[in-house]
């Protein structure tokens, strides 16, 4: 699994963020809070979580147990789950979504600040260089004006760190008079062991 963001990623991440994160329309968004995401709000029972994963014919989001998970990283959410006790993929991908329409919205107004707590330095520094680039050429803010999927399709625990890639598929206001499709796999991380429930964004790839 292709996960681990080296240096050279970075331009790509750049290149992607031309490609991807179109211009925007719009109004100034509204204040934005870190998600926290991963943990459920209350203990867990018995260390049980439920992810929604599959759907019945009629759309429906079928939860199970991730005990009894066997859909894209099962292996991996399963290992997470007994290292990182509470975890809920669940949960975890309820805030991935919210991270995701944070980062997008963060990037295309140049908020620097809020994409500290969001994304690893690697990323942040690929983000800042196109920030300033946008900013010089006075471009419009970004808008995410439909996130229409977002699911799991990978995870591991390699030692005390945990990944998760996400695939979305969102369409985004691109200064003109259509809307861009974007569709990339966005990997999480975060160490099981650490006090911040917060995952990262540490690499992005197209879908």
């Amino acid at each position: 699994m292709e996960i681990v963001f080296f240096a050279v990623v970075a331009a790509l991440v750049l290149g992607r963020l031309y490609q991807v994160l179109g211009q925007n329309r719009g109004a100034e968004p509204p204040p934005m809070r870190q998600p926290r995401f991963g943990l459920p709000d209350a203990p867990a029972d018995k260390g049980d979580t439920d992810t929604p994963a599959s759907a019945d014919e009629n759309g429906k989001v079928l939860p199970f147990p991730v005990k009894d998970y066997d859909g894209p990283g099962a292996a991996g959410l399963k290992a997470i789950g007994a290292a990182q006790r509470g975890f809920s993929a669940g949960n975890f991908l309820d805030g991935a979504k919210a991270a995701y329409e944070m980062i997008v919205t963060a990037y295309g107004s140049g908020d620097e600040e809020t994409l500290k707590g969001l994304v690893d330095a690697d990323v942040f520094e690929a983000y800042k260089v196109a920030m300033d680039e946008r900013r010089a050429a006075n471009a419009p803010k970004i808008e995410v004006i439909r996130l229409s999927d977002a699911k799991i399709v990978d995870a591991e625990l390699d030692g005390k760190i945990a990944r998760i890639d996400v695939a979305f598929s969102s369409d985004l206001a691109d200064g003109g008079d259509g809307l861009r499709a974007a569709d990339e796999i966005w990997t999480f991380e975060r160490s099981v062991d650490a006090r911040d429930p917060n995952w990262l964004l540490s690499a992005v790839r197209t879908a």
